[in-house]
């Protein structure tokens, strides 16, 4: 049995435990390209497993996030019963056993799940370990409650945009968010970072064909499409993946209530909490912070093979 069966397997028997990122129907049918996953068995069962994405970064090959993928790195099953001195122990076992099945390549860099908290096994094996942040939501409150934990702002632009602004779902859902979302890095300036031209049509037909996720479209009654936002639901928690305005409508404040909408789409949908994938820059931190979720750590954990990568890395930090 190869490694993606013993995934396959091991992601059907504990989907209950897996953020989506993590299980194999995501990197089967979204990922779809690239990728290869380690796997630690025991009596022939997998209890620890590793997902990975490997792309081309100029003449290297390197380890990387896949595209709309915000966690991946090892998720482990524990013996019952078992003490906590021998649990640690264990983790750097299975962490050590699984980065020895890594292939060889010039960087890693990887994004762990929200219930990582043990990073000993990378620090000692020469990677540079980080913190990042998200703003994750508990929808067990009642929907009053969370309209109150909203920022004065975020509430006065959602009453804006509820005079002139149509919510609904579109038939050619995948082309429009990929427009939408490159508007976005076309308004900044910035070079569009996906590559993989069709990794948006299968993260559609995966939320529509699992029932696992809600699109939306923000648009004025004449029909102008304004805002877009794609969420990837799992066992409990909903995931803002994918957010694109149109060019020359930032300021409508569609996006608050595509938000808004989607925050109360999770609740209705039985999601326990709404993660907003948060931000380092400033001003989408702010924005998602409006929304009264709670911050959270994130381990990143990076390490360069390559000493040519190395230096060409070091050149582009002194410029």
């Amino acid at each position: 049995m190869t490694n993606k069966e013993h995934f396959k397997i091991f992601s059907q028997q504990h989907e209950a435990l897996l953020p989506f990122s993590l299980t194999y129907g995501w990197w089967y049918k979204v990922v779809a390209n690239s990728w290869d996953v380690a796997v630690v068995l025991k009596n022939e069962e997998a209890v620890a497993i590793w997902p990975y994405f490997i792309r081309k970064k100029g003449p290297w090959e390197v380890i990387a996030p896949a595209y709309f993928t915000p966690y991946a790195g090892p998720f482990l099953t524990y013996p019952k019963g078992q003490k906590q001195a021998n649990k640690i122990s264990y983790e750097h076992k299975m962490h050590q056993e699984l980065l020895a099945q890594l292939p060889k390549v010039a960087e890693i860099e990887q994004q762990f799940q929200l219930n990582f908290k043990n990073g000993l096994v990378f620090r000692w094996n020469g990677f540079l370990e980080q913190i990042n942040y998200t703003y994750l939501l508990d929808l067990s409150d009642t929907e009053e409650v969370l309209w109150s934990n909203l920022r004065e702002n975020i509430r006065r632009q959602i009453r804006k945009a509820e005079k002139g602004i149509n919510l609904h779902k579109k038939d050619n859902a995948p082309a429009l968010l990929e427009e939408l979302f490159k508007d976005t890095f076309k308004e900044k300036g910035t070079t569009y970072p996906i590559g993989d031209n069709g990794i948006i049509k299968r993260l559609v037909g995966y939320i529509e064909k699992q029932q696992k996720g809600n699109i939306l479209f923000a648009s004025e009654e004449d029909g102008e499409i304004h805002a877009g936002i794609a969420c990837v639901y799992d066992h409990q928690t909903a995931h803002y993946l994918i957010g694109g305005s149109a060019e020359g409508y930032r300021n409508t404040a569609a996006t608050s209530l595509l938000m808004w909408h989607q925050i109360l789409a999770a609740k209705a949908a039985g999601c326990r909490f709404f993660n907003f994938e948060g931000s380092v820059i400033p001003s989408v931190e702010k924005f998602l912070r409006g929304f009264g979720g709670t911050l959270q750590t994130v381990h990143r954990i990076h390490k360069i093979n390559s000493k040519s990568l190395n230096l060409v890395q070091k050149a582009k930090n002194t410029i």
